[in-house]
């Protein structure tokens, strides 16, 4: 079997279950090489991976799917960013908000759906004046969704 065929299989099985991925590397030193390239990382699925502690070889995966640009990454790590600002603004003036906004709308234009959604529903809360680049934003999300 060709290697680029396989690297497609395991990145597909990384969308899907980044545990099996992992499992599938340990069959044998192909499967394991074709697991090991960037394209598995930058789409790699990361709720189903368990570490009981914090380890190096969890940040190890996390930040090379950082590196990849995950999109998974990136909405976590936006929106984790923006709730934090949230629960210190009374505290702090934070410049992070840009930070967090930016993430989301990196993974936003990668494609991943779920940033889109929190990014149409931030620009709703923002007034009138952005509410149709929310809804069209939305829309397009709703229409990439159901296939259309």
């Amino acid at each position: 079997m060709p290697f680029e065929v396989m690297e497609k299989i395991i990145v597909h099985l990384a969308k899907i279950s980044v545990v099996e991925a992992f499992r599938m590397k340990i069959v044998c030193r192909f499967f394991n090489e074709a697991g090991k390239t960037d394209e598995v990382y930058k789409h790699m699925e990361l709720d189903g991976l368990q570490y009981r502690v914090w380890s190096d070889q969890k940040h190890a995966v996390v930040n090379k799917c950082i590196k990849m640009r995950n999109p998974n990454i990136l909405f976590r790590n936006g929106l984790c960013t923006l709730l934090y600002i949230c629960i210190l603004m009374n505290l702090f003036f934070l410049e992070a908000e840009h930070e967090g906004k930016t993430m989301l709308e990196e993974a936003s234009a990668l494609g991943h759906l779920d940033s889109t959604f929190v990014m149409g529903m931030m620009l709703m809360a923002e007034g009138r004046h952005r509410k149709q680049e929310a809804l069209d934003m939305l829309n397009n999300a709703y229409r990439i969704a159901n296939g259309k």
